[in-house]
């Protein structure tokens, strides 16, 4: 485990580029649309102002790093929302958290 990195340098670099997707307006517009049920990229791209290519690559950029999922229905890809991104994003900001706050009562021991 890193001393820089709460999870070890590969949690890190998997909540950067978790981090990074989430960080796009349109692709936290399909994660939202998505919240509400699954859908194929055609519906999603009916929904949202860019070309079905690019809900495409919006969709490959969030399955990347597991904050949504394919799966086949008929003849159609539906998508839907994948917890397991969210919980390693969630896992690095508790302990995140939890070294500051370790940094932060250490501070204020000495302080007093």
């Amino acid at each position: 485990m890193s001393s820089s990195n709460p999870l070890g340098s590969g949690s890190a670099d998997q909540a950067a580029s978790l981090f990074a997707a989430l960080a796009d307006p349109t692709r936290q517009e399909l994660l939202g649309l998505l919240a509400h049920q699954p859908q194929s990229a055609s519906a999603l791209a009916r929904q949202v102002d860019v070309s079905r290519q690019a809900i495409a690559k919006h969709l490959s950029a969030l399955e990347a790093v597991s904050l949504v999922r394919g799966a086949k229905l008929g003849r159609e890809l539906q998508f839907h929302v994948d917890p397991t991104g969210l919980q390693h994003a969630a896992d690095w900001i508790t302990a995140t958290s939890a070294k500051w706050e370790q940094r932060l009562d250490r501070l204020g021991d000495l302080l007093d």
